[in-house]
Order: C-alpha cells, then structure tokens, then sequence
C-alpha cells in the first residue's frame, strides 16, 4: 500500500511541524523510523549540510534517526551508493531550494524510480517549500531573488508528476502579503488548465482517507486563477488530488 504524501509550504524540521511529524513517525509504528532527508533542491547553494542537521536535530527528538542522502546533481542521481542509502528508510523528505534544479536532478533517474518504489510500497513521501513544488504535473520555476529571498520572475516547466493536474505554490501567505504586484506576472504565467494549491509558510496537506487535511498555523488555497479561490483553514479536509506514480 502506497505510503502518506505530505506537502509543506515551509516550516520542515522546525517545531511548527512537531505535531505532524510525530503523528506520522506513529503511524511508521516502528521504535526507531528512518527518515532520509534529501535537500537535491538547495544543491546551488551551501546549505545542504545545514539542512541535513536541522533534520538530524528535530527527528532526534522526536525519536526517529535520519539517513543524510545528498543527492545534488544528476550524477550524484545515478550513483548506486544513494541507492543503497534508501534502503530501509521509511520516510523520505524533501527540503526546500530552487523547484527547477531538483526536477533537473531528479527526471528520470535511478534514484527518483527508487524513491518512488518505495512510496508505493508504504514509505512515506514529504516535500516541504520547492520540495512539495517539483512534485506538480507542472512548476513555477522562480528566478532572479530580490533581498527579501523573494522571485522577482517565474516561468513554468514540467514538473516530476506526481499531483495529476496540480501545482503547489508554497509560502503562499508570504507571497500573498509581499509581493502582490508580482501576482500579475504569475498570472500571466498559470499553467492552463491547471489547478494550484496555495500553502502557507508552517502548514502542511497530508493525504489521508478521503482527501487532504490542511495542518499548521496557517491554511492552504486551491485555485483554478488566483482570482477564483477556495480557502481550507487549518483543520479542514479537501477534495482528492490525483497521485500519478
């Protein structure tokens, strides 16, 4: 049976996600889980080893050890030896960065196929900020940050598939309150024919039986424009997304 699906807005391995991430370690219902965290989407950057710790010290007290898996450029997405490290992991999670580098990662890889085996046979898969985006049928790619970490241009390509007929915007509140002049160019870039899903900054869409439950401090949106929205508080259960894997 195919693993829970989580996508997190932002918030992961920080304690605005203590709640869910030890209701999903009970359900693993294993003394010990293991939780590969994979940062492939920051691999432009200097941060992967930091966010491996944040991971590494949030699972730790939460009683689950983490499995680092520094898959950063397609090479590394072939290499047989982060194969072999997924191997008995339980939970694989996904850390935020740039949507586009990890789906130019990831496409197509031995790693990505293993990673969905593993969905598929009940390992659950999470995806937090750009890691919940590159799992869209399609992605905003976002480019040239100003100061406040915030794109300035977006263009859209395929995502890795995963949420049929969806994207994920996440940081959507931020995004929202920032940045409203630079909705236009959104706009004018919605992938058509597409449903988004707006996620706030510390909450989280967890699949379950019978759709998806917002979790956190904020709310999640889904739009079929950003001027046709329909808000699901934290709490709230909306309708089933479909998962093509």
């Amino acid at each position: 049976m195919r693993g829970r699906l989580i996508l997190a807005g932002s918030g992961e391995f920080t304690p605005a996600m203590d709640g869910l991430d030890r209701e999903i370690l009970a359900g693993i219902g294993k003394p010990r889980a293991r939780v590969a965290i994979v940062p492939t989407a920051s691999g432009l950057e200097d941060t992967p080893p930091s966010w491996v710790a944040l991971g590494e010290t949030h699972f730790a007290a939460l009683g689950a050890d983490v499995v680092p898996v520094m898959v950063l450029c397609r090479d590394d997405a072939r290499e047989r030896r982060w194969l072999d490290a997924l191997q008995g992991v339980d939970w694989v999670y996904f850390s935020g960065g740039r949507p586009q580098h990890a789906i130019n990662v990831l496409a197509g890889t031995p790693f990505w196929d293993e990673v969905l085996r593993l969905h598929r046979g009940g390992a659950v898969l999470a995806g937090s900020s750009a890691g919940a985006m590159m799992l869209g049928e399609k992605s905003y790619a976002p480019d040239d940050f100003d100061t406040a970490g915030l794109p300035q241009r977006v263009s859209v390509r395929d995502g890795l598939g995963v949420l049929g007929g969806h994207f994920v915007i996440p940081h959507f509140d931020l995004l929202s309150q920032l940045a409203p002049e630079r909705v236009q160019a959104w706009i004018a870039a919605w992938p058509q024919g597409l449903r988004g899903i707006g996620i706030d900054e510390d909450t989280a869409v967890v699949e379950g039986t019978g759709g998806w439950t917002v979790r956190g401090r904020g709310r999640a949106v889904t739009m079929t424009s950003f001027e046709h929205q329909v808000v699901h508080a934290n709490g709230a259960r909306f309708d089933s997304i479909p998962i093509r894997i």
